[in-house]
């Protein structure tokens, strides 16, 4: 990046400035609101936020990328975080960001203090307010090196319902690692009710776009082959219905999966219900 040549004048000109920003917003700003001070900073400071930090400012994403030993680990915690972000939450394309979105705080709090105790970092919680009045919760964390690091682990990014993805090796080779992924994914993904009155089911079921039909139908079944392998636990066929058209037109398919009555028991005590 280059940088601009400054004086003392300037330099305390441009600090004066966000100082005024400040106290009018009562808050330590943003870059969006504040792009053409934020972008003198970098170019004349070096840093939006070293100038903030010279002005005694709250650091709103402070860019970290040292983290505890064993941070990336792969154990109980970074499958339940797989489990997590292939379901209910999100990788952003460009690896910028993550998230966690849930109409309940309690599994908000859950991915929180496993990111925390991993990374030893905290996000940021949000409202986000859908088009029908529905309101959901988001736990979201700015940190692209975690984002890699994730990423290299098998979880993907971007638009899941147009990417081929798979449970990653480390999850399918480890009966206890597959325990807690499972457990997350049917509690994100998952439902049980009675089917009719001596009847109860456990279903999940994913969206893919018809030109990853394939793929998201090999992905199902490798959840039904983990479930018999594991646990002994007998499913369903897989089968697929009519999904949601997208804002674009691009058509999706749902793909479903139960677990039989007989084995319903045999999930609860084998994996869990968290609902």
């Amino acid at each position: 990046m280059k940088r601009y040549k400054i004086t003392p004048e300037l330099k305390e000109e441009i600090l004066f400035e966000l100082k005024q920003k400040a106290n009018q917003l009562k808050h330590s700003p943003t870059r969006r609101e504040i792009p053409k001070l934020a972008w003198r900073c970098r170019q004349y400071l070096g840093s939006f936020n070293k100038s903030k930090e010279m002005m005694g400012l709250e650091i709103n994403h402070k860019i970290i990328t040292k983290f505890p030993r064993n941070a990336f680990r792969k154990d109980k915690e970074m499958a339940k975080i797989a489990a997590y972000l292939v379901s209910d939450g999100h990788i952003y394309k460009d690896l910028s960001a993550f998230f966690l979105s849930s109409k309940y705080l309690a599994p908000l709090k859950d991915f929180e203090e496993i990111i925390e105790n991993k990374f030893g970092i905290k996000g940021k919680y949000k409202l986000n307010y859908t088009g029908t009045n529905k309101v959901t919760h988001i736990y979201i964390v700015f940190n692209t090196a975690i984002c890699k690091e994730l990423v290299k682990l098998g979880i993907p990014n971007g638009e899941k319902v147009a990417k081929k993805f798979s449970i990653p090796s480390w999850i399918r080779k480890d009966k206890e690692l597959t325990r807690e992924y499972l457990k997350i994914l049917f509690f994100c993904e998952g439902s049980k009710y009675k089917h009719s009155k001596n009847k109860e089911i456990i279903k999940i079921n994913f969206h893919k776009e018809e030109s990853r039909l394939a793929d998201g139908v090999k992905f199902v079944d490798s959840i039904k082959k983990l479930l018999n392998a594991y646990f002994n636990i007998e499913t369903s066929n897989i089968w697929i219905i009519k999904g949601n058209n997208k804002k674009d037109g691009t058509i999706t398919k749902q793909i479903n999966l139960y677990v039989k009555s007989t084995s319903v028991n045999k999930f609860i005590n084998e994996i869990g219900w968290l609902k």
